[in-house]
This record gives structure tokens, C-alpha cells and sequence, in this order.
């Protein structure tokens, strides 16, 4: 598989404990890798919480999108005063955005390299197998979806489609409920 293949042996040998606990193949497969992804999110929730300030990540946010609001309407109202104003902020604002930028870099920088050698560890035991059947022809997206086979208009979907298509259903979902996203602060401001 490539620059990972040392992984190769590795995978080999979860393939065989997979399959001798039942979840090498459907529908063992798709609920396992379901709770995997979960539980992805849960620790990456978790290490974002440890490591970003949400709450004010979410203030700056606030304050760009006022500071933008007033930018168009100076443009459009041609008001020099609130130009003014916009232009006196405008270092301000792209300092906060540049240190936002740095703020949610922390957990994909302590994350990355454990979860590439996760994944392609996970690839490597699932390859070739079906994981997830699908009632209609899925969309060939040959860089993230795997193995895509069709029978009429069934579809099955390897490892990499199903873990990309259930992380990303999964992972904004765990994020927010736990708080570990600024529109997730926001939401429990409102409503507290």
C-alpha cells in the first residue's frame, strides 16, 4: 500500500483477530467502524477541549463577523465615518483570525500522524472486503472511496468510503455535543 506497506503485516494480523471476533465482515464491519469513528471524535473532542480556548474562539468569531458586517455596509452606504472605523480594526481583526487559524491547528498537529498510522493499520485488515451495502449507486470518488462495486444497483462501499462518509457524519455531530466547537458555545450561550 505504498510508503505505510510496513503497516501491511500488522494489518494482516487485526484481519485475522477481526475475523475470529466476527467484525472482519458485514454487517460486523459497518457497526464496528461506526463505533470507531466515534470514538476518533470523542478523543479528538476531547484533546480540542484540552487544547483550544472554545470560548474564545467563538468571541473572535463574533467580532469578525460584526467587524465584516460593518465593512460591507460602509461599502455599500459609502459612510466615510464607518469606513473609518472598519479600517482602524482591520490589523485587529486579522491578528485574532491568524491566531484562530494557529488555535485549531493544536489538535491536528498532535493528531495527524497517530491517526494516518491508524488508518492505514484499519485499511490494511479491511482491504477488499465489503463493509457497507448501500440500496442505490454511490458517486465513484476514486481519491476517497475504495472498492465501490456494483450489483444492479446495490452498492458496496470498502473501508476507506465507509470510514470517510461515517466521519464525516459522525465526527460534527460528537463535536458539538460534547462542545468542542465554537457554534456549539454559541448555542448553549443562547439558550442558558
Amino acid at each position: 500500500m505504498g510508503w505505510l506497506s510496513f503497516l501491511d503485516p500488522i494489518g494482516v494480523w487485526f484481519s485475522h483477530i477481526f475475523e475470529a471476533i466476527g467484525i472482519l465482515y458485514s454487517p460486523g464491519s459497518t457497526y464496528f467502524i461506526i463505533l470507531f469513528n466515534i470514538a476518533i471524535a470523542v478523543l479528538m473532542s476531547l484533546l480540542t477541549k484540552a487544547l483550544v480556548d472554545v470560548k474564545k474562539i467563538s468571541r473572535h468569531q463574533k467580532e469578525i463577523k460584526v467587524h465584516n458586517e460593518n465593512k460591507k455596509k460602509a461599502m455599500d452606504s459609502a459612510d466615510k465615518k464607518l469606513w473609518q472605523k472598519v479600517q482602524r480594526r482591520e490589523d485587529y481583526i486579522k491578528k485574532i483570525q491568524s491566531e484562530m487559524m494557529i488555535q485549531n491547528m493544536k489538535p491536528m498537529l498532535v493528531w495527524f500522524v497517530p491517526i494516518t498510522l491508524i488508518f492505514f493499520l484499519m485499511r490494511s485488515a479491511f482491504v477488499n472486503i465489503p463493509i457497507a451495502w448501500m440500496p442505490f449507486r454511490f458517486p465513484e470518488i476514486p481519491i476517497i472511496i475504495q472498492n465501490v462495486k456494483y450489483l444492479g444497483n446495490i452498492t458496496w462501499m470498502g473501508f476507506t468510503g465507509w470510514y470517510f462518509l461515517t466521519s464525516i457524519g459522525l465526527g460534527n455531530f460528537v463535536r458539538r455535543f460534547m462542545g468542542a466547537t465554537p457554534s456549539a458555545q454559541r448555542a448553549a450561550a443562547t439558550t442558558t
